[in-house]
Parts: structure tokens; sequence; C-alpha cells
């Protein structure tokens, strides 16, 4: 175990990740700025087609600002073509290029469509970030189970067929970037949760078997686990725990998003396999 101020890095056994890899947990005063130049940062993003899950709102509109000010162009993806257009339109105001893409995770024709018109529009997609889900809260007695299939269905079957669908033309080209957006629900229990702890437990070991895969392809894959954060998603779980949003417990999507760009900057013989989130202010590994 190595530790120097707010980062503690982990060295796995093998066979568990793939080699020249750690394991990073960071506090969410995170600030990609601090550990990749930001020249570089233009360098590595400029030109480079990045789809993202969930761009509509939240978490993912932030990364899709964020990536767009570097010089990425974005496909934008999400459900509602109100809110991703909003979002297109900002980037594109700002000098930025990107596109809205509607797509419905759980309809594997709807994913399919979203991927070929990102494609065909801005061509081969550099980075793959998926990043949308929902949530539900009810106790296990209490869980219809439409509810579960409908939460699985985003979470992580729609998420496969997306990696599924993108991964030939980043395997034909030998390279390429993914980040999966999990949670600490994929590292720890939670109550009312079940659906959603389960899904991202599930997203964890799909990440290790995807990184597994693609590493000889030259495709880097990472986890990028954050603690709550406040977007639209987490409003009533804050108020089911009587949490306000000057609660210490809660980051931003913002500091999300700096992660982000920094997993997305790494391009040498280190590699971050799991990149953990959480406020300085919460209980360290938790």
């Amino acid at each position: 175990m190595i530790s120097a101020g707010i980062a503690s890095f982990y060295f796995p056994p093998p066979r568990i990740y793939p080699p020249a890899a750690f394991y990073l947990e960071v506090s969410s005063n995170f600030r990609y700025h601090e550990y990749v130049d930001e020249l570089e940062v233009r360098e590595m993003l400029n030109e480079q087609v990045v789809f993202i899950t969930g761009a509509g709102r939240g978490i993912g509109r932030a990364i899709a600002e964020l990536f767009a000010s570097k010089g990425a162009i974005i496909a934008a993806a999400a459900r509602s073509v109100g809110e991703i257009t909003e979002v297109c339109d900002n980037i594109t105001s700002a000098g930025g290029r990107a596109i809205p893409v509607q797509m419905d995770l759980t309809d594997e024709s709807s994913i399919k469509n979203a991927i070929t018109k990102a494609q065909s529009e801005l061509g081969p997609i550099d980075i793959l970030i998926n990043n949308a889900a929902v949530i539900t809260l009810h106790k296990i007695v209490d869980t219809p189970t439409d509810a579960w299939d409908q939460l699985m269905s985003t979470n992580m079957r729609g998420l496969f067929i997306t990696c599924r669908e993108v991964l030939p033309q980043m395997i034909e080209r030998k390279s390429g970037r993914i980040v999966n957006v999990g949670s600490m629900a994929g590292r720890r229990g939670y109550i009312e949760q079940a659906a959603y702890c389960a899904s991202k437990h599930a997203l964890v070991g799909f990440t290790k078997v995807l990184a597994l895969e693609t590493q000889k392809f030259g495709i880097r894959v990472n986890m990028l686990s954050p603690g709550g954060v406040l977007t639209g998603l987490s409003t009533d779980l804050r108020a089911s725990r009587g949490e306000s949003e000057d609660s210490p417990e809660w980051m931003t999507a913002d500091e999300v998003a700096a992660a982000a760009l920094y997993l997305c900057s790494q391009d040498g013989a280190a590699l971050t396999d799991e990149l953990v989130l959480r406020r300085y202010a919460s209980e360290p590994w938790r």
C-alpha cells in the first residue's frame, strides 16, 4: 500500500486485472489539472469522438461539456431529445462540436441505430462513456418485478449491448477507451437499493472481463465509482435519508466529470482500473 496526500494506491493480485494497472481511491476535491498537463489533455482529446450515454443531465451532461471544452467531438445520447439538444446547443455556442443522439437503453434496435448515427456523422467512436443509469427505492420484499427488470435492462443489458456494438470498430483500429460509470453501490450494500446495488455489482464483474478481453487490442477500460452525487437521480434518495444538498456526503457532477477526464487522459504504461471517488469529509475506505 502506498499513500500520498489524497490518493491511495493498491496493486491488485495477478489474473484479476490486466498487468501494469493499479487501483486508485481519491477524495472528491479531485482536480484533474493537478495530475495532467492542460496542453497534453487538449492534444489527447482534440477531435476525439466521445459517445456518452445519459448525456442530457447530471454527470453525463457535465462530462459532455467538460470534454467538449478540451476539443473532443461529442455524441450526446439519451432518451430525452430536448435535454440532449440543449446540451449540444450549449456546446456549439461555446465553439465546440456535438450532436444529439436519441437512444433508449431498453431497446436494442434504438441502441444500434444511435451508434450507427454517431459513427456515420462523426466517424469512429474513440471514447465510450457508459454513464446512464436509473435507480428504484424498494425493500426487497416490496420490489415489483417490472421495476427490477426495467432497472436491469437500463443499467446492465443496455450497457452490454452498447459495448458490444461499439467494440468491433475499436478492435479493428486497435485503439479505444471505455469508461463505465459505476457507484459505491457496486462495492457495498444499501437498504432499499437491492436492484441498483445488484446492477452496479454486476457492472464491476462485466468491466473486469471487458478489460481482460480487449487489452490485446489496445483498448483501455476504466471503472469510475463515485459516492453520492448531487443529481436528479439522487433526489429521492437524499429525501429518503433526510439529507440536503449541503450535506458533506454529496459531491457535484463536475467533480465526477473531472475524474472521468483524468482517466481518459492517461496514456502510457500505467492504467487506473478503477477510480473510487468520495467526498473528502466522508469515512475513508468504506
